[in-house]
């Protein structure tokens, strides 16, 4: 099957879509580039007329729009499908790799990679492309990122305690943490624990917990389509009205208008003339998200 020469653009994005720094790098490059818009069915271009590469392009990936990027998998498997998101996790990464997408790229997205990416891909889908030439071109593709730690660190040492303590924190945030038992997983006192942290964050345990979970909840909260109260509890804490007034100690706002001012400020200014008929929005230009009324009231 040919490869047409155009990047095709499968937007899963839940506010109007906008000029991407990612998209004006491809025209920068002379890369002709389609959309598939919310609603619309990829498959049948993906397989009539397979492009250089498809990027998946998502806010806060939900169920149906990482379902359409596994069937595009499944039923055009020959095409190179780039994953670009906002809402980075780890999770979210092992299931793209997992689903065999090409590569995977968070918001803000690393032009020089991406481009080299999208270029390797060019030169590997050419019908005269040489097998020493795929192969450069694989292994380029495949280079470290550049925001992988390279510094090795003493195991047994107090780095490598603080790592496993905070990593356990990480890992555990949406539960109860005990200061005990992470002291104990470290093989230390909790006073020994306390100590480790205010020498090497200069703050105390609960002090980095609170602001992991704080920031957490900034994560959760850039997100419209859940609610205060669900990030309440997924971020660890047990009470609306202490979440609310501990959020507001650290950020200066409480959720609610911290969201709201997330949404103005994310509001699509310039949006790409697509073909098909918008979904429904409010006012603002942004979808409509239903608060409810516990998120009003305890704020």
């Amino acid at each position: 099957m040919s490869t047409h020469a155009y990047v095709l653009v499968v937007l899963r994005t839940l506010n109007d879509p906008e000029e991407k720094d990612y998209l004006r790098a491809l025209r920068k490059k002379g890369y002709p580039i389609e959309f598939v818009t919310n609603g619309q069915d990829p498959l049948p271009i993906l397989v009539s007329r397979p492009p250089i590469a498809a990027c998946f392009e998502f806010d806060y990936p939900d169920l149906q729009g990482l379902t359409d990027l596994r069937q595009a998998k499944q039923r055009a498997a020959s095409v190179p499908l780039l994953m670009i998101t906002q809402a980075h996790s780890e999770s979210l990464a092992v299931w793209a790799f997992r689903t065999r997408v090409w590569d995977y790229f968070v918001q803000p997205v690393d032009l020089a990679r991406f481009l080299k990416v999208v270029e390797t891909l060019d030169q590997l889908r050419q019908p005269a492309t040489s097998r020493e030439t795929s192969r450069k071109a694989h292994d380029v593709s495949n280079q470290i990122p550049p925001e992988a730690r390279l510094r090795c660190i003493a195991p047994g040492g107090p780095q490598a305690q603080l790592a496993l303590a905070i990593s356990y924190i990480e890992q555990h945030l949406h539960q109860k943490v005990a200061q005990a038992e992470v002291a104990e997983r470290c093989g230390m006192s909790a006073f020994q624990l306390s100590r480790l942290f205010r020498k090497l964050t200069n703050t105390t345990f609960q002090g980095f917990l609170l602001e992991k979970r704080i920031a957490e909840a900034q994560r959760l909260l850039a997100n419209p389509k859940v609610s205060i109260t669900d990030v309440c509890f997924s971020v660890g804490f047990r009470d609306l009205s202490y979440f609310t007034r501990t959020f507001q100690k650290y950020i200066g706002q409480t959720p609610t208008l911290y969201r709201q001012d997330l949404l103005r400020r994310s509001a699509p200014h310039s949006p790409l003339p697509l073909a098909s008929p918008k979904t429904s929005t409010s006012s603002n230009g942004l979808h409509e998200t239903v608060t409810t009324p516990a998120d009003v009231t305890r704020d």
